[in-house]
């Protein structure tokens, strides 16, 4: 029996060790060592993902607990993308590290419900499930590996008080990366709003899932003219990047507690 996911959590882990390891000894075959292991991991991680699209029929995300997995293959993915190399491995590290983590969260949020079950039906829509709802949560997933390396950056400025070489170029890929964050959540949230028109007659209704996602938008463009306009230099804006998983974490999970709203089948 193939069980992709524990795997996947396996290379994971191997990978975020083999960093650590390399960071202290700064020995070039951990890092090689690093990377096969996450390509192993995003390998296993895609087929269990695939395997769930082929037997359902539909995209990859359509319940809490599909979108925990497709955020960690987002994370993962895009951590190696932007992987920069020998020297400071940080959004390889990131990206690893929270892929992890959220897979070890994905069964809690299941529990033992089956994972294959029918949708409801305001979600039995392939259409929306591609669009709006892949746009968001690889949204999510940016969001977390930002503030994954934002941590980073604010690690190296108590470490290090003078801003180095290494702390510089963390912070412009973080930057480079809460600009994606912030066009994949506007357009997933404008998305979504589409979707609603259709589905319930309005395109916003102050729904705790719409304001949830609005929170994560309005939180970026806060930032972002902040910097833009000279009032939030390099380590503020970056504390306020290291927050954005507690914004996240609001939109994502924590609207659902209540369990309201035209959204709350996500409860």
């Amino acid at each position: 029996l193939i069980q992709p996911y524990m795997m996947a959590r396996i290379f994971y882990g191997l990978s975020v060790l083999s960093l650590l390891v390399f960071w202290i000894r700064g020995e070039a075959i951990w890092a090689g060592f690093a990377r096969g292991s996450t390509l192993a991991a995003i390998g296993f991680h895609v087929f269990g993902i695939a395997a769930r699209v082929f037997i359902l029929a539909r995209p990859p995300v359509g319940t809490l607990y599909e979108s925990v997995l497709f955020v960690a293959l987002i994370c993962a993915i895009l951590g190696l993308m932007l992987c920069s190399g020998k020297r400071a491995p940080y959004a390889h590290l990131g990206g690893a590290a929270s892929a992890l983590g959220l897979l070890f969260l994905a069964p809690f949020i299941q529990g033992e419900k089956d994972s294959l079950g029918v949708l409801v039906a305001v979600l039995n829509t392939n259409f929306w499930l591609a669009t709006h709802v892949l746009i968001i949560t690889a949204g999510y997933g940016v969001c977390v590996l930002a503030a994954a390396l934002a941590h980073f950056y604010l690690g190296l400025r108590i470490t290090r008080p003078k801003q180095d070489k290494t702390a510089l170029a963390l912070f412009n890929v973080t930057y480079k990366i809460s600009v994606l964050a912030l066009l994949l959540t506007a357009v997933g949230t404008v998305l979504g709003g589409i979707w609603a028109d259709q589905s319930w007659g309005r395109f916003w209704g102050w729904d705790p899932k719409e304001n949830g996602a609005l929170l994560i938008v309005l939180w970026l463009i806060w930032l972002q003219h902040g910097r833009l306009g000279g009032n939030l230099r390099d380590l503020p804006f970056m504390a306020g990047i290291a927050y954005l998983n507690v914004i996240v974490a609001l939109a994502w999970f924590g609207v659902n507690l209540l369990n309201v709203g035209l959204h709350s089948y996500g409860f």
